[in-house]
Order: structure tokens, then sequence, then C-alpha cells
């Protein structure tokens, strides 16, 4: 029993250490890049086009669809970035994020080491090579804490226990559902793809239960960006909301259309791992187009869902009186 307690502490230490890594590099990533990417999203405005490949690059360079969203949100709140402009960058940068699954698939783990090494040694030299050893040790460090959880979670490959509660997830639905709640605790679609693709490469997930919950994260991870817009402008609520739709339209897509998707995946020979990450890659384009086919009837149905003066614009104004009613009171 001691030794039972000891394994699943040192299992949730290295998941926590994942986190802190993914966290870390996203913050060193937004430092290098911050006022750049700021100024690029800014551009972001002549169409949609040019907005979604914009939205592509820039998340799969940071890949924190959280961090860019939540940014994309106060700029669009601020004026510097069109309503229009932002449902561009969202669905590119839905894509760009699909990035870790396609490293998880082709092995990065292997070189972790490796760059934690570049990433350390980088910092013993001037600028502007040390500006990037934060992000070099720290996409190591990800990694690295991957390849343990591989480790730690050998030795339960044949629990009884274990095997059940995954035996349990017997549908595609239940998996995005698990996804949609492990993101949404975690707050990172990044970090809960890549947990679920690490345990699918040992075996212990299916392709079916493992893609499940990747496409399940990316519904998970938009809550911070929903919680940051209520106290912002509608069209800054209007962005957090297209960002939860272009996943909630990727669940309904991957549902709808789940056996053909899995046969045209499998027609490549791979492993789970990369069909996964092929999967997950297919059905976020597959939206991506559907969305910017329709893009005119994405922008109106965005607007017709949150209103100038809606549900969400009254939870501002009451955000709004109760950090004003202090201030009355106090003079």
């Amino acid at each position: 029993m001691a030794n039972m307690i000891s394994s699943i502490l040192v299992i949730i230490a290295t998941i926590v250490l994942f986190l802190f890594a993914v966290n870390k590099f996203s913050k060193s990533i937004e430092r290098v890049a911050g006022d750049k990417m700021k100024y690029y999203l800014s551009k972001a405005t002549s169409g949609p086009i040019r907005a979604t490949f914009l939205g592509g690059i820039v998340n799969a360079i940071i890949q924190s669809n959280t961090a860019l969203t939540v940014t994309l949100v106060g700029l669009v709140n601020a004026g510097l970035v069109t309503l229009r402009g932002s449902l561009g960058v969202v669905i590119g940068s839905n894509v760009g994020n699909t990035l870790t699954s396609q490293l998880l698939a082709f092995n990065v783990m292997a070189f972790a080491p490796v760059f934690i090494v570049i990433g350390f040694m980088m910092r013993r030299f001037e600028n502007p090579v040390k500006h990037y050893s934060s992000s070099v040790f720290y996409f190591g460090l990800m990694f690295l804490s991957l390849s343990y959880l591989q480790l730690l979670f050998a030795p339960y490959f044949d629990s009884p226990m274990l095997l059940k509660f995954i035996s349990g997830i017997d549908s595609v639905s239940l998996a995005i559902l698990i996804g949609v709640i492990g993101a949404s605790i975690l707050q990172s679609s990044t970090a809960t793809s890549a947990i679920a693709i690490t345990l699918a490469s040992t075996g212990l997930l299916n392709f079916d239960q493992a893609f499940g919950i990747v496409v399940g994260s990316g519904v998970g991870t938009t809550v911070t960006a929903l919680l940051a817009s209520l106290v912002m402008n509608t069209a800054a609520q209007r962005t957090a909301f297209a960002h939860l739709w272009f996943n909630i339209t990727t669940v309904i897509l991957t549902l709808v259309f789940y056996t053909p998707i899995k046969s045209f995946i499998y027609f490549v020979d791979a492993g789970t791992s990369q069909l996964i990450a092929n999967a997950h890659l297919f059905v976020s384009i597959l939206t991506a187009m559907v969305l910017l086919l329709i893009f005119n009837v994405y922008l109106k149905f965005v607007t017709l869902i949150i209103p100038e003066k809606g549900f969400f614009h009254k939870i501002r104004g009451a955000i709004d009186k109760k950090h004003e009613a202090p201030l009355v009171r106090s003079r």
C-alpha cells in the first residue's frame, strides 16, 4: 500500500513538473516574442486567410492556445484587432496547436536531454543567445517529463483497477468529455493532449480513447479566455466565444464523420501516436476549411449569440459596479 501511494505521488509530481515546464516554456516564448507577437496580431485585419496563417504560425511557436487567445481577446478589447481579424487568428491558432502532437509522434522525447543541456549552456553566453536559453531549456524539460511519465506508467499496464477504468472509456463521446474536463482542470489543451498521446504510445490508451481526449481538450482550454472576456467589451467576448465555437465545431465534425476520418487516417501505415497526431491535424484543418468557407456566416453567428446588450454585457456591468462600489463608499 505504501509503495502504491509513493508511486502515485511520483506520477503526480511528474505531471506537475510537466505542467510547470509547459507554463515556463509558454511564458519564456511570450517574453522573447511578446511585443512582436502583439504587433503582428494587430496587423491581422486585412482578411481571414492572412489572419488564419498568422494565427497558425504564432501558436505553432508559443504552443499555448490559452495564452494566444487571452492576448488576442485583450487586443480586441483595446481596439487593436478587429473582430473579423480575430476570428481568422482563432481559426489558425487551433491548427497551429497541433504541432505538439506531431512532435510527440516523431519521438522528440528522445532528444529532450539534449535540449536541456543546450538550454543550460546557452545561459553562459551573452545576449542574444542567452535570451533564448529558457525557451530551449523548458522545451526539453517538457518532453523529458513526458518520457519519465511513460516509464512510471509502465509497471501498471497489467493493473486490473487501471485496465477496468480504461476499458470503461468505451466510446469516443466519453473520451471527448474526459478531454474537456481534463483540459478545464489543467487549463492547457497542449498538456492534456500530450499526456493522452504519451499514454497511447505505451499502449495504455487506444486510438479512439486518446484521439477523443485530444479533441475534447480543445473545448476545455477555452474556459480561461471566456472568463477573461467577461470584464471586457462585446467584441472581446465574441472573440472568446469564437474560440469556443471552433472547438465545438471540431467535436461535431469528429462525431458525425468519425468512421470516414478514421478510415482515411489509417491509410497511412504508422504507429498509434502518429495516427493520433495526423487525425488531430486533419480534423483541425477540416474545421478551419469549413469555417473559412462560411466565414461571413461564422461572423454573423458569433455576433448573434453575443449581442451588443446581451447577457454577457450585463455580467460585465455587474462586475464593473461591484468594483466601483467601494470607491463610492470611500468618497
